[in-house]
């Protein structure tokens, strides 16, 4: 499991030529790359994004591409001999044309127009400079995913912890119900007294009324739906695939369970954890929102 957010740097260097790539993710629903190139390299933005797609499936990668010139001497300019013995050529017969006495001082001929090439206006071909954008780009990915996981397994651990909260939680209300019946069983016994209908406990009418506030505040559904969801977290979070998405649905659902719970028990003490609970998922979901 991993995180959406996270940072990888590699670089590769090669004939004088050093490329180096930064990559930053943050979270989102689904996957956006955005990429920055030197401009004699744009047209390798569609290669560069289906290495990262293979790498990343969630969240926004802003990858950031860099070239200099590395190495000793790479500052200097490069002779070009071939046009160093043209130009020479062309300036003996400038003399002679000219009538001119005197040697060609080497000077003038390094001078002359392309005789000395500076590395840095050196016109690059993408193709050739693609298997070195290749290597860097795979280093940064891979510190990239080992950030993420990094991350992710933390995730992953305080989410756990979450979960048995909530598992706590729905197990003590599940503890709960027997005493919420008597309760009202004996609210309604005194109720009528009050009233000045006293009746038996054995008595088949409170038996009905009884057995109709069950039914109304009957919350066993709720709480086989939750320990289902309790399953489907942990399946989801020991499992090595991608499950940020499952996880949200997840904890939507706990939470409308949750909510229908406290709405039909009507108990004090089982809408204290109802409460509680709903804010563990709230916080469940700031964090799902992080994972891949």
């Amino acid at each position: 499991m991993e995180s959406m957010t996270g940072h990888g740097r590699g670089s590769a260097m090669e004939a004088g030529r050093r490329i180096t790539v930064e990559c930053a993710s943050v979270n989102r629903k689904g996957i956006e790359i955005a990429v920055s190139l030197p401009k004699p390299l744009i047209t390798l933005e569609p290669r560069i994004r289906e290495e990262v797609q293979r790498a990343v499936r969630r969240g926004r990668i802003n990858i950031t591409v860099s070239l200099e010139n590395g190495g000793a001497g790479s500052e200097q300019g490069i002779i070009d001999r071939a046009a160093a013995r043209r130009a020479l050529q062309e300036l003996r017969e400038l003399r002679d044309e000219l009538s001119l006495s005197g040697e060609i001082p080497l000077e003038l001929l390094l001078r002359s127009p392309g005789v000395i090439k500076n590395p840095a206006e050196e016109v690059l071909m993408p193709e050739e400079v693609w298997p070195i954008v290749q290597a860097a780009l795979s280093q940064a990915l891979e510190r990239l995913s080992a950030m993420r996981r990094k991350e992710g397994a933390h995730l992953v651990a305080d989410l756990l912890k979450r979960v048995r909260l909530l598992e706590s939680a729905a197990k003590a209300i599940r503890g709960r119900v027997p005493s919420v019946l008597r309760g009202r069983r004996d609210h309604l016994k005194q109720r009528l007294e009050e009233l000045g209908s006293p009746v038996q406990a054995n008595d088949p009418s409170l038996a009905r009324e009884l057995a109709l506030m069950a039914e109304r505040s009957d919350i066993t559904e709720e709480l086989t739906r939750l320990e289902s969801h309790f399953v489907q977290c942990r399946e989801a979070l020991d499992g090595s695939e991608p499950a940020g998405r499952t996880l949200d649905y997840l904890a939507q659902e706990m939470f409308r369970e949750f909510n229908t719970l406290g709405n039909k028990a009507g108990d004090a003490t089982i809408s204290r954890r109802v409460v509680q609970s709903k804010a563990e998922l709230d916080r469940i979901r700031e964090q799902v929102a992080n994972l891949e």
